[in-house]
C-alpha cells in the first residue's frame, strides 16, 4: 500500500528526518554534524627537497656539524676531494690553502675538475657521487661534500656569498639561492674563460710552478668590520679557532707523506713538504675488490649501474662489471667466474627478476668472484710508516727520545691496517694534549674513536686511563686504513670500530 499525502508530509516533518536533512545540509557546507564550526579538508603539498640544502638547520643535518665548525668542514671536503683528484691522476699532491677575511681557497695541482661533477654538484634534485656504490679505502663515500658547500657561502651570507671555480681554462662564479615560493633551488652560474697560461696560484705562492695548473676552489662572502667571518667565529685570527684550522691541515699532512702543503692564513704562511713523493697507497682509481663486498653491497653496486644505464638508453654485460674488480681483469679468470654463476652473454638488466634483483643469481656471481681471487693483503691498503710520522711529530716540537710508534694489521677478515704514534713536548712546553685522528688518510674535524669493541671506551678515555689526560703536553697519532668504513653520523665525527670489523694483532 502506498502511503497518502498526509502520511508522506507527516513523515518528512518528523523529527528524525529533520536531523538527517539537516545533517546532510551540514555536510554540503563543510560543517561537522555535531557542531557549526567549519572544518578544514587538508590539501597534501608536495614540497622539494632541493630545500635540505639552504638553510643552516638542514646544511647542519648535511654536513653532521654546526655552524661553527663550517669552515672546517670546507677546509677537509675540499682538501680531501683535491687529494682524490690528484691520485687518480697519479700526481704527488702538491696544495695551498688560503684564508683571508673574505674567503677560503684550497689551489691543487691535480688534473681539473671535470665538468659533468660540477654540472651534478649543481644540480640539488639528485646525488652525485663516484664513490658511494662502491666498497673500497676510499676518503669519502656519501657524495655531497661539493653540493653542501655551494649553499654555504650564501646560507651565511645571503647578500655577497659565492662560489668560484677556476679549472681547465674556465672560470665558473656560482651564486647559489632559492625560490620562496616553490622551495627550489636557484642557481645562478657564469662561466667566462681564463686567459691562456693564466697562474692561479696566489701571489705569496712558493709552489706556483707546481700550481699552475688543476683546479682552484674558492668560497667566498663579504668583507666584514674587523675581518669577521660570517660564521660563528667573530674574529677567525683568534688563537683557539686559529689552531683547529692548522691542526686539521697538520693532521692531513701526517696521514698523506707524499702531500706538500701550504698554508696561507691571513698573510702568514707555512709548507709542509712531502717526505715522499712517491709514496703509494690504494688509490681511487684502483679496482676493488670482491672480498671488500657482501651481497648487499653487490646489489647496491648492480642496481647503480642498472640505474644510469637505463638513464643512458644501455645496458652492460655482466662480464663489464666483473672486468672491474681487482684480480679479475684477465679474460681467462673472467670466464671461469661467469661460468661458475651461470653468467655469460648475460646483461645486469637480466639480474631483475619481477620488478626485483635476483638475489640467488647475484650471491653466486659474488661467491665465484672470491673464488677465483686472491684477498687483498693489509699492506697494499697503504703504511704510513714509522719514518713519516717521525719526521712529522718532530717538526710539531716533541722530544726526540719519547717518540714511539705501533702497527697493527688484520690477520683475518677484511684487510685493515692501524698506525699509532706517540711523542711528549716536554716540561716548557703548553700544557695540552693533541690529538690527530681519521680513517683512509683523512683527518677527523673531531675524534672519530669513540668507542673500541665490546669496551665501549673511547680513545680519550683509553688515554687518561694511561695517564694522558686532556692537559699533558704530548701528541697522539691514530689513523686506521680500512676497505668498509663505517660511521654513525653524516659529520663522520664517530667511527664503527669493533671486533667484527677487524681482527688486529
Amino acid at each position: 500500500m502506498q502511503p497518502t499525502r498526509n502520511a508522506t508530509k507527516k513523515l518528512v516533518s518528523s523529527p528524525k528526518c529533520k536531523k538527517a536533512s539537516a545533517t546532510s545540509e551540514q555536510k554540503k557546507q563543510g560543517l561537522s554534524p555535531r557542531s557549526t564550526a567549519p572544518v578544514l579538508k587538508r590539501t597534501t603539498f608536495k614540497t622539494s627537497r632541493e630545500m635540505d640544502f639552504f638553510s643552516k638547520k638542514e646544511l647542519v643535518t648535511q654536513t653532521g656539524h654546526i655552524v661553527d665548525e663550517w669552515p672546517l668542514v670546507i677546509l677537509k671536503e675540499l682538501i680531501d676531494n683535491a687529494l682524490d683528484a690528484c691520485e687518480e691522476g697519479d700526481i704527488a699532491p702538491v696544495i695551498e690553502v688560503s684564508a683571508d677575511a673574505t674567503g677560503i681557497t684550497i689551489l691543487d695541482n691535480g688534473p681539473g675538475l671535470p665538468e659533468d661533477t660540477l654540472q651534478g654538484a649543481i644540480d640539488f634534485t639528485s646525488r652525485t657521487s663516484n664513490r658511494e656504490a662502491y666498497v673500497s679505502p676510499c676518503r669519502g663515500a656519501q657524495g655531497n661534500a661539493l653540493k653542501t658547500i655551494l649553499p654555504m657561502a650564501r646560507v651565511a651570507d645571503p647578500e655577497h656569498g659565492q662560489l668560484i671555480i677556476e679549472t681547465l681554462g674556465k672560470r665558473h662564479t656560482i651564486r647559489c639561492g632559492c625560490d620562496p615560493i616553490s622551495q627550489r633551488a636557484v642557481v645562478h652560474h657564469d662561466i667566462v674563460d681564463l686567459p691562456k697560461c693564466k697562474n692561479r696560484a696566489s701571489r705569496n705562492s712558493t709552489i706556483n710552478q707546481a700550481l699552475s695548473c688543476g683546479t682552484s676552489i674558492r668560497i667566498e662572502w663579504g668583507a666584514r668590520p674587523k675581518g669577521e667571518w660570517p660564521f660563528g667565529y667573530r674574529y677567525p685570527y683568534e688563537d683557539n679557532f686559529a689552531r683547529q684550522f692548522r691542526e686539521l691541515i697538520q693532521g692531513l699532512v701526517v696521514f698523506n707523506p707524499h702531500l706538500t702543503m701550504t698554508l696561507n692564513w691571513f698573510n702568514e704562511q707555512t709548507t709542509w713538504e712531502a717526505t715522499d713523493p712517491a709514496w703509494n697507497k690504494w688509490k681511487p682509481h684502483k679496482p676493488t675488490s670482491a672480498h671488500w663486498y657482501e651481497l648487499a653491497h653487490l646489489e647496491r653496486l648492480i642496481g647503480a649501474y642498472i640505474t644510469h644505464d637505463r638513464d643512458h638508453h644501455s645496458d652492460r654485460l655482466v662480464s663489464d662489471l666483473v672486468a672491474e674488480f681487482d684480480g679479475l681483469t684477465g679474460s681467462q679468470k673472467r670466464s671461469k667466474v661467469l661460468e661458475d654463476a651461470g653468467c655469460h652473454r648475460v646483461k645486469l638488466s637480466d639480474l631483475v627478476v619481477g620488478g626485483r634483483l635476483d638475489s640467488a643469481r647475484i650471491s653466486r656471481l659474488l661467491k665465484a668472484m672470491q673464488v677465483h681471487t686472491r684477498p687483498v693483503k693489509p699492506s697494499r691498503l697503504g703504511i704510513i710508516g714509522e719514518d713519516h710520522l717521525r719526521a712529522r711529530l718532530l717538526a710539531m716540537g716533541i722530544v726526540p727520545e719519547s717518540f714511539q710508534y705501533s702497527r697493527k694489521v688484520s690477520k683475518n677478515g677484511l684487510p685493515s691496517v692501524l698506525e699509532s704514534a706517540f711523542g711528549w713536548k716536554g716540561d716548557e712546553s703548553e700544557d695540552r694534549r693533541t690529538i690527530i685522528s681519521g680513517a683512509n688518510w683523512s683527518a677527523a674535524i673531531k675524534n672519530p674513536f669513540r668507542s673500541f669493541g665490546a669496551t665501549g671506551e673511547g680513545l680519550e678515555s683509553a688515554l687518561t686511563d694511561m695517564r694522558v689526560s686532556a692537559y699533558e703536553p704530548v701528541v697522539f697519532v691514530l689513523h686506521m686504513a680500512h676497505p668498509r668504513v663505517e660511521y654513525t653520523d653524516r659529520g663522520k665525527s664517530s667511527l664503527v670500530v669493533g671486533a667484527k670489523k677487524q681482527d688486529l694483532s
